[in-house]
């Protein structure tokens, strides 16, 4: 019976620190923890507390600081890249920002790969929580004539490419960099990405090609009615041969000749 109480808890704190959907807090003090999505760490209340952290293969990790600051957390704990004993350690003042991204988005360090370390000091003087996300990796650029951001939020990614091609073209183009051709589900995310890439017209993956009128957002394979929806003024015109959406200059939406080039915005998503 000794042996088997301590079985117990182990099970019990897996459960507890896998992360389904929203986010759940873990222990208190240290433990092996799977993000599905995202998770909180409550700051220990002993030192020498040391959390293994992983996400799946494809993903990378990004963590911040729900209260407080995270550059100023770096004085009680480290933030490992990986899990090796001698993993790097990640610094906030060390990370690249993306011109285009979100300017409000908070203070944060990204892994390069799926796995992280966090490795408490000393315990903080005051309350502190982490959060810690799946995420994808974001490059800096595709190649030429391109410009990649996190535009929307802290865990996604978004590439314009100025190099005008048809709708197909740009369709390939984002699946050959393990990218999406955008989708616009809100007006949030819309304006979110209009806020990092005013004034150009560009493609996104919403068309009515297989049905007349039943318009579908191809990169999720799903309906935009009901849903969100921006036309212009005697848009969609549901002419011949006037197949695919694209978002205008102006901000707003417009059915078009899918053979017609123009710029794009590719996507990826946790």
């Amino acid at each position: 019976m000794v042996n088997i109480i301590p079985i117990f808890v182990i099970l019990l704190s897996t459960l507890l620190i896998s992360s389904r959907g929203n986010a759940v807090e873990s222990p208190r003090c240290g433990g092996r923890i799977f993000v599905e999505n995202t998770i909180v760490i409550e700051a220990p209340v002993h030192e020498d507390c040391h959390w293994d952290i992983q996400t799946q293969e494809d993903r990378i990790l990004v963590i911040t600081a729900l209260n407080g600051n995270l550059k100023e957390a770096q004085e009680f704990l480290s933030i490992h890249d990986g899990s090796d004993k001698d993993s790097p350690i990640l610094l906030v003042e060390n990370q690249k920002t993306h011109e285009r991204s979100r300017k409000d988005l908070p203070e944060a360090v990204y892994t390069t790969q799926s796995t992280a370390s966090i490795r408490f000091k000393k315990a903080p003087t005051s309350n502190l929580q982490l959060k810690i996300q799946k995420a994808v990796d974001c490059p800096f650029n595709l190649g030429g004539e391109s410009q990649c951001a996190r535009a929307v939020d802290d865990v996604s990614c978004y590439c314009a490419t100025f190099t005008q091609r048809d709708h197909s073209s740009q369709t390939t183009y984002c699946n050959n960099n393990n990218m999406k051709l955008l989708t616009l589900e809100t007006y949030e995310k819309e304006q979110a990405i209009k806020a990092a890439w005013n004034g150009i017209s560009f493609w996104t993956s919403l068309t009515d090609t297989v049905q007349e009128g039943e318009y579908i957002w191809e990169s999720t394979n799903t309906y935009l009615y009901p849903g969100y929806a921006n036309w212009d003024i005697s848009e969609p015109e549901h002419a011949a041969l006037k197949d695919c959406m694209y978002s205008s200059w102006s901000g707003r939406w417009h059915d078009y000749g899918c053979d017609n080039a123009l710029d794009a915005i590719c996507q990826a998503i946790p």
